[in-house]
């Protein structure tokens, strides 16, 4: 059972189109067996509680590819599903990746806002952040945008017990970068424990990025009292220290990570 907390919220709409759109793709994901949206509830398929993550952890180095490379196939059909149902969330954009960056700056560099940065720290990131937000968002680097998931990391898929991988946690569903599904899978959480794959594989910016936002997040989940993201801020941080090459224009930004 799921409880919205209000009725006939666009949260709900947005779960039962865009799950609609993923299963005209061929995508396994929870059936929905009862939608009250006049309640603000709706009951879903159950689909256990081990995740694609546990699979993972139990794989050898060479196992562990192989199932990443299965997941990431479940990104053909995805990029397939009707543009229509992709259009309900706002696309990625320039604007979109720089909001994600500024809640990174007041939560992993400013503690909160316990400790802003000085003006010249400020300066020197603004300017780093927004380019790197620009060349993530940008066609021109990436192709053109495409359906993605949006949090397509190991613990939002799951093993059914016909054997599909089946996706959750897909109701932010947008139109972004091609790479950006990818990037999620591979270099957070369980994903980023398997061999790396080789540079150049996925569009800088777009790895960097999203690493970034993603440190944001767990900074702040941590000082909301949930040791239980400590571990994914660790593997946030050495992603961004792997994969940020010295000739990069981002290489500055490092110097914004604790020691």
């Amino acid at each position: 059972m799921v409880v919205y907390p209000e009725a006939r919220s666009a949260a709900q709409e947005n779960w039962r189109a865009i799950r609609g759109g993923l299963h005209s793709a061929g995508l396994r994901v929870p059936a929905l067996l009862a939608d009250a949206p006049e309640a603000g509830a709706a009951l879903i398929e159950d689909l256990g509680d081990v995740d694609f993550a546990t699979e993972l952890r139990r794989a050898s180095p060479s196992g562990k590819l192989l199932l990443l490379d299965e997941a990431e196939r479940l990104l053909d059909p995805l990029r397939s599903i009707d543009p229509a149902v992709a259009r309900r969330n706002p696309p990625f954009d320039a604007a979109f990746f720089g909001k994600e960056l500024e809640h990174t700056r007041f939560w992993a560099l400013e503690g909160g806002g316990t400790t802003p940065l000085s003006s010249r720290d400020s300066s020197d990131w603004e300017e780093l952040a927004a380019r790197l937000a620009r060349e993530a968002a940008d066609p021109s680097l990436n192709g053109p945008l495409v359906p993605v998931h949006r949090d397509f990391h190991a613990n939002n898929l799951i093993r059914t017990a016909d054997g599909a991988l089946a996706m959750i946690d897909f109701q932010d569903l947008r139109l972004g970068p091609r790479d950006y599904d990818g990037v999620s899978l591979r270099f957070e959480r369980a994903g980023a424990e398997a061999p790396a794959p080789p540079a150049g594989r996925y569009l800088p910016a777009v790895l960097l990025q999203r690493a970034w936002k993603v440190l944001g997040t767990f900074e702040k989940m941590l000082r909301w009292g949930r040791p239980v993201y400590a571990p994914h801020r660790e593997t946030a941080r050495r992603v961004i220290r792997e994969r940020t090459d010295r000739s990069s224009p981002f290489f500055p930004l490092l110097r914004f990570l604790d020691p």
